[in-house]
């Protein structure tokens, strides 16, 4: 549990930022519209400010698989999305 004087820590998503910076700004947009999101919510996962949740999926469409869920929830990706988890482990075996 984090007390009151705790700063959270931001962590940036690489693969994340790395599309902004790659994506045309009038193609972002469209895409993330498409998706009922917004490039300016993406910047603020994207460095850490918002934590991605169910959006996930989304954004993993919207990037067309450059940055997946697993990047942007590495720790708990299975909690939301078990299927991954059971292909990982798959993969893995």
């Amino acid at each position: 549990m984090r007390t009151e004087n705790e700063i959270p820590t931001r962590v940036p998503v690489e693969p994340l930022l790395q599309w902004l910076r790659d994506t045309p700004k009038a193609d972002a947009e469209a895409r993330c519209a498409a998706r009922g999101t917004s490039v300016g919510y993406l910047r603020q996962i994207a460095y850490g400010y918002k934590v991605a949740g169910l959006i996930g999926a989304d954004i993993e469409l919207i990037t067309e698989g450059k940055c997946r869920r697993q990047d942007l929830r590495p720790n708990d990706f299975a909690r939301y999305w078990p299927e991954l988890a059971d292909a990982a482990q798959q993969e893995a075996a």
